[in-house]
């Protein structure tokens, strides 16, 4: 009966939030790139201003409660894509390349009517230039880059100028080396060299937004996939616009970043890549050392983010576009900031894999939806095309929103599976533990797959411990629940194959 209840008002939703068939909705997906849930005003941030992205939540549907399934960026990228768990679409690192591009959503959405488009990091096989080349051709118009992306670009780079459709297979960036000799689509740091510097994302991506909207086939709907470099590294390459936010600033901190509890971590995990920095983090917190102007640079790359989103606003308005498009805004996963000794992504704990989500729809404005449900990158195609109204492949793992961007309280699930398989180097410092977990409501399990003994396990309370600084998978007292949590670990991973 209960079941049956929620199946009626998903229909009721479909019917509310969706299209006719004279003019179907436009759908821009932007995705950031290591970006954490609380880097957002709208998600309570006391230092960070994001006016334009505050705006799409003010009258869109903010997720606070969403996550990458693999808080890595390659493989997060194509989970997004295909709507597949890794476990099932086989892409666990940055050399796998996308087995079948005709089952990414950009592609069933192209074969009902779609005019598609792709700007900036593809992130799959990333050096593979026949691949990208092969992913480009697949688009209508192609704006996407290689490798990791850089901030950095010369104004007649041949990347910049590249107009996305006639000549979107030869898009390859020609920017003079940086100071270390690196050139080109490798990753630059700086801007060295470069005679008339523009900036990723306050100058090129909005510049081949503007392309794609001038050149697109105006008698079809068009989804357009926007993957932001920014906040990823390196962090001091934010553009001129921000250089003097966060000045003398107090950063927020929280209070996982602390030197007992990053000492108190296994070996195999104090070891892992980055994590000597992590360390660094953790010990040097005063108002100018090394943490408080990490988080400064890494909040100003999020200030460049928004100022790129007014931007991209500003021009649909000017094409006459705003009223038809939806808006999705999100990330790959999150990164640490000390948190534990951590840095970077790629673990399990929320500051790596809890992540910002907010959906616009102008055709119907709310105010201010906030859902605590549970929703997750895998979802992200099975709602573009739920709002495309194109059916879902029965291979496709998520579940579309639509449901709760009507009605916020409806429920979506109670639990879901965590993979990060990527090895990346065999010893420290250059290893990443591997590990597979569960996040329910309430509770976290953590199973580093490589390691045995009791430090292989992790369980935490996030009811009474958000910031996961008590591993409780020991306590005799929580013995049925670290079985109870571990059934339901085993019961995903296998039902996400």
């Amino acid at each position: 009966m209960e079941r049956n209840k929620w199946m009626a008002v998903a229909v009721v939703c479909s019917a509310t939030i969706g299209f006719s068939a004279v003019e179907r909705p436009n759908i821009i997906y932007i995705m950031a790139d290591d970006q954490r849930a609380d880097t957002l005003g709208c998600s309570g941030n006391p230092a960070l201003k994001t006016p334009n992205i505050d705006s799409l939540a003010a009258h869109g549907t903010r997720f606070e409660n969403a996550f990458a399934t693999s808080p890595i960026c390659c493989v997060s990228r194509v989970t997004v894509l295909t709507g597949q768990y890794a476990r099932r679409n086989g892409v666990n690192d940055f050399f796998t390349q996308i087995q079948d591009l005709g089952k990414t959503y950009p592609m069933m959405l192209q074969r009902h009517g779609y005019y598609t488009g792709f700007i900036g990091k593809w992130g799959t096989d990333e050096n593979n230039k026949e691949y990208f080349k092969r992913a480009a051709a697949t688009f209508d118009f192609w704006g996407g880059s290689m490798g990791q992306s850089n901030y950095w670009h010369e104004r007649d780079c041949h990347f910049v100028l590249n107009n996305g459709t006639t000549d979107r297979t030869e898009f390859l960036c020609d920017c003079p080396p940086d100071a270390r000799g690196v050139a080109g689509e490798a990753i630059r740091v700086g801007r060295k060299n470069i005679k008339d510097p523009i900036h990723q994302e306050i100058d090129v991506i909005p510049h081949k937004v503007n392309q794609f909207l001038d050149q697109r086939d105006p008698g079809k709907p068009f989804c357009l996939s926007i993957s932001l470099k920014a906040p990823h590294g390196p962090w001091g390459d934010y553009a001129d616009e921000v250089k003097d936010l966060f000045k003398d600033v107090p950063m927020p901190i929280k209070a996982s970043v602390n030197i007992e509890d990053a000492e108190s971590q296994p070996d195999f995990l104090k070891n892992s890549l980055q994590n000597s920095r992590g360390m660094k983090l953790a010990k040097d917190q005063g108002l100018h050392g090394f943490l408080q102007e990490e988080t400064r640079d890494y909040y100003r790359l999020v200030a460049g983010i928004d100022i790129c989103v007014g931007k991209i606003l500003d021009d649909l308005k000017a094409h006459g576009l705003d009223r038809n498009t939806i808006i999705i805004y999100t990330s790959d996963h999150g990164h640490f900031l000390g948190e534990h000794g951590f840095d970077g992504k790629w673990l399990l704990y929320e500051e790596s894999a809890h992540i910002p989500l907010i959906v616009y729809d102008p055709r119907h404005p709310v105010e201010a939806h906030t859902s605590g449900e549970l929703a997750l990158l895998v979802d992200m195609a099975p709602t573009m095309l739920d709002f495309a109204g194109v059916p879902r492949p029965g291979d496709m793992q998520g579940k579309s929103l639509l449901p709760q961007i009507a009605d916020p309280s409806v429920p979506l699930r109670d639990e879901f599976f965590l993979e990060q398989l990527y090895g990346h180097g065999d010893k420290a410092p250059n290893h990443i533990e591997r590990s597979e977990g569960v996040r329910t409501r309430r509770w976290k399990y953590i199973n580093y797959i490589e390691q045995s003994g009791p430090l292989a396990e992790e369980l935490y309370d996030l009811k009474s411990d958000p910031l996961e600084m008590h591993n409780l998978a020991h306590n005799p007292e929580y013995k049925q629940t670290l079985q109870q949590v571990k059934n339901q670990w085993e019961t995903l991973r296998e039902s996400c194959k």
